[in-house]
């Protein structure tokens, strides 16, 4: 679990970092920063996309194999993003970073649903999942940090070093897993038809466009409709950062104990609450209010994904790193699909608006997971 959370957590890192460095980036290679945003869509766009289709590998030359793969190919990656004199080379990078990345983040998930006990599962998927939020908090923070002093070539070329220590840690980490060999057959992945994940899916879909579309204008909202400072709207982000971290960690040893359905039912009943609450706090302007208000929601919120997670993983045996790899690329689809409709909202009505489309999202998401079962 700690090789697991350290190779994530690296992950999460190298995603998260590319945005603070765009202004670096542009002034060395005499572009705008607005022209070099394309790094982060296609990284993303890549990631989506190769998701299922490297858990589709998986299940043919084991999981342990894509994963080192990612690892190495990650490290190559991010030599090239330090290496880079072109926008194109640039970009080149970053898709073969988005590539790398498809072939790590689920194939742990799905490592780490095989090496745990039925009732410890959901607290170990959330335990690795918390290095992609913390790298969010931390990693990219002390990477901009260290970028101001060295550079941004550097701190890419030190993230490829990373990796490429942690790959002997992952294949020694590994190695005695029982997927090593792929032994599921092709008799036994057809009975469990792909189609049996859909709603899987949407819960997906629509717990990421629910939470996201609040957060995306979050800021934009406090700096012209509360007048806040730049401190001011980073400590709300913050509690809203410290809850998701509190939130995805405690929520998985609860959906251990409650079960993994029960909680991802709990988790839309209670971010429709904690939406509504918001509606109205938000139109006091009491900034403490606010900020307890995020806290409170992504505390709620963030147990819904390694309590997803885990039901999938009950259901699905042999088809485990392709239904992985389909829910970390519907968590971003709900991501994009949140942050976009968001944007068009607030533009017509303001965040009001915003946190009603929310509240509309997390509610259609309890109706759907109402539906859902984990093979017992």
């Amino acid at each position: 679990m700690i090789v697991g959370w350290l190779t994530i957590f690296l992950v999460g890192t190298d995603l998260f970092v590319v945005s603070p460095f765009l202004p670096q980036i542009g002034h060395d290679l005499g572009r705008e920063p607005s022209q070099l945003t394309l790094m982060v869509s296609l990284f993303s766009i890549t990631y989506a996309i190769a998701c299922p289709l490297q858990g589709h590998v998986a299940e043919r030359i084991g999981v342990p194999r894509v994963l080192l793969f990612g690892v190495f190919t990650i490290a190559l990656a991010n030599f090239l993003t330090a290496l880079a004199t072109s926008v194109p080379a640039l970009l080149a990078s970053r898709v073969l970073a988005g590539l790398a990345a498809a072939s790590i983040s689920p194939m742990l998930y799905a490592l780490a649903a095989e090496r745990s006990a039925l009732n410890q599962r959901a607290t170990n998927l959330a335990r690795i999942n918390s290095g992609l939020v913390i790298a969010l908090i931390l990693g990219a923070p002390l990477g901009l940090v260290l970028g101001n002093y060295s550079g941004w070539r550097l701190v890419f070329g030190l993230l490829a070093l990373a990796f490429l220590m942690m790959l002997p840690v992952n294949r020694f980490s590994w190695r005695a897993s029982s997927n090593t060999r792929p032994q599921s057959s092709s008799s036994a992945r057809a009975q469990e038809p792909l189609r049996g994940a859909v709603l899987y899916l949407v819960c997906m879909v629509l717990w990421g466009a629910s939470i996201y579309a609040g957060y995306t204008m979050l800021a934009a909202a406090l700096d012209a409709e509360y007048q806040l400072s730049v401190g001011g709207i980073a400590t709300v982000l913050t509690c809203f950062g410290l809850g998701a971290t509190i939130g995805s960690l405690q929520g998985g040893r609860m959906a251990d104990h409650i079960g993994p359905v029960r909680m991802v039912r709990l988790c839309f009943a209670m971010m429709v609450c904690t939406n509504v609450c918001l509606y109205f706090v938000y139109q006091t302007h009491a900034v403490w209010a606010l900020s307890i208000n995020m806290f409170v929601l992504s505390l709620v919120a963030y147990g819904f994904f390694p309590a997803l997670q885990a039901t999938a993983t009950q259901r699905f045996t042999a088809r485990r790193p392709t239904v992985m790899g389909l829910l970390s690329s519907s968590l971003y689809i709900g991501i994009t699909t949140g942050a976009t409709a968001s944007g068009f909202v607030y533009a017509a009505v303001g965040m009001l608006g915003v946190i009603a489309l929310a509240t509309t999202l997390a509610l259609t998401g309890a109706g759907a997971a109402a539906f859902l079962h984990a093979r017992p």
